[in-house]
């Protein structure tokens, strides 16, 4: 039972130290706004990681992911992977983001992570590629995976929590080598955990 404990922790590391849109919304709510309303903008992006989860969970479960098309979930989830991490590779930094003076209109909290999250459309794509890293793994059953997700959820809310109030201090160590080498070095784990799943299938 520790083993998708682990592997849920691990994954939900690798996720929060991903740079993107939410990263740079939660910092400055939290700079702006203070350390309860960078909670509420975790827990709405809490929501839809969950809503996301439940979608290509269910997704994937109609496919039969694990027995007729098991080799096509080692290709499409490790490519899949792949990508996020070249993308993650060669993407750019904009630390001015978090420098911005202009206070955040105080409104809904939960609700603006959750949208936030809910339509950006690399988030559906990237927890499909989870789940299909999930799926090639032959000793799961259901509660393993459930131990699984839980663990994931719990990781990146308690980083976002904890992102949330550390945020001063974030910002004084934003900047742009910092931020690319963050990037690249997460590109890479995603790179080879992708490249790792399209091996797997054939051994």
């Amino acid at each position: 039972m520790f083993e998708p404990i682990l592997s849920g922790i691990g994954f939900g590391l690798i996720i929060c130290v991903m740079i993107g849109p939410v990263f740079f919304a939660l910092l400055q709510t939290s700079l702006h706004e203070g350390f309860r309303a960078g909670v509420h903008l975790a827990t709405g992006v809490l929501l839809s990681d969950a809503f996301w989860i439940a979608v290509t969970y269910f997704f994937a479960a109609q496919l039969d992911l694990t027995g007729t098309y098991r080799v096509y979930t080692g290709w499409i989830g490790g490519l899949l992977l792949m990508i996020f991490g070249l993308s993650m590779l060669f993407s750019k930094m904009k630390v001015k983001d978090v420098d911005d003076n202009k206070r955040t209109v105080h409104a809904k909290f939960v609700l603006k992570g959750f949208l936030l999250n809910t339509f950006n459309p690399a988030i559906p794509l990237f927890w499909l590629g989870i789940i299909s890293v999930m799926k090639l793994k032959d000793n799961y059953s259901t509660i393993h995976e459930a131990f699984f997700f839980g663990s994931v959820l719990t990781t990146v809310f308690a980083t976002d929590i904890f992102k949330a109030f550390i945020a001063h201090r974030l910002k004084q160590i934003l900047k742009p080598l910092v931020l690319l080498w963050i990037n690249r070095s997460v590109g890479i784990i995603l790179m080879l955990i992708g490249l790792r799943m399209i091996i797997k299938v054939y051994s």
